[in-house]
C-alpha cells in the first residue's frame, strides 16, 4: 500500500529569491552573458541581412544574365540572316556591286633563283 503522507519533491521557489536572481545583482552578475547575447543577436541581424543581400544581388544578375543571353542569341541569328548569299547580293546590288561571271582562279608566281640553303 503507497504511504500518502510523503511530501512531494517538488516544491514552488520562494519569491524573494527569484527576485533576487532577477534584480539588480543578479542582473550585475550576468553582465557578459546579457553582452554575449547581445553579440551574438547583432551578428545574426547583420549576417541574415547580409545574406538577403546577396541573394538580391544574384536574382539581378541572373536577369541580367538572361537579358544579355537572348540578345546574344538575337544578334548571332541576324548576322547569319545576312551573310547569306542571296542577302549579300541585295545589299551589294544597293552598292552598285555586281556577282562577277568569271570564276575565281590562282596565281602562280614561279621564281627565278631557286632559294638557297645555307
Amino acid at each position: 500500500m503507497p504511504n500518502t503522507n510523503t511530501k512531494s519533491h517538488y516544491t514552488l521557489p520562494d519569491w524573494k529569491v527569484m527576485l533576487e536572481k532577477v534584480g539588480r545583482d543578479g542582473i550585475v552578475r550576468n553582465i557578459p552573458f546579457i553582452l554575449y547575447c547581445a553579440f551574438l543577436t547583432i551578428c545574426y541581424i547583420s549576417m541574415n541581412s547580409w545574406a538577403e543581400k546577396t541573394i538580391r544581388d544574384i536574382n539581378f544578375m541572373a536577369k541580367d544574365l538572361k537579358e544579355a543571353r537572348w540578345k546574344h542569341i538575337d544578334l548571332k541569328t541576324q548576322i547569319m540572316f545576312l551573310t547569306k548569299e542571296s542577302q549579300l547580293s541585295v545589299h551589294a546590288a544597293k552598292l552598285g556591286l555586281e556577282k562577277t561571271k568569271v570564276p575565281p582562279y590562282k596565281i602562280n608566281i614561279v621564281s627565278a633563283t631557286p632559294p638557297s640553303h645555307e
